[in-house]
C-alpha cells in the first residue's frame, strides 16, 4: 500500500512540474473562427452532409414503410379471423 501511494505521490509531483514548465496555448479567438468556418464549409465536408441527411432520410422512409407494413399485416390478420 505504501508503494501505491509513493508512485501516486511522484506522479502528482511530475504532473505539477510539467504544469509549471509549460503553459497552455491560447490561440487567438479569429484564428479559430476563421478556420472553423473554412472547414465547415470545405468540399469534402459537405459532402459527407449530404451523404449522411440521404443515409437518415433513407433510413427513415424504411423505417415509416416497415411500420406501415407492420401495422397493415395486424389489421389483415385481424379481420381474417374475425
Amino acid at each position: 500500500m505504501k508503494d501505491h501511494l509513493s508512485v501516486s505521490d511522484e506522479l502528482l509531483a511530475i504532473e505539477r512540474i510539467l504544469k509549471n514548465r509549460f503553459h497552455p496555448i491560447k490561440p487567438d479567438q479569429r484564428f479559430v473562427g476563421n478556420l472553423r468556418s473554412r472547414l465547415e464549409n470545405s468540399p469534402i465536408f459537405l459532402k459527407q452532409r449530404r451523404t449522411a441527411y440521404i443515409f437518415i432520410t433513407t433510413a427513415g422512409g424504411l423505417l415509416f414503410g416497415l411500420i406501415i407494413f407492420l401495422i397493415g399485416k395486424e389489421l389483415l390478420q385481424g379481420s381474417r379471423e374475425a
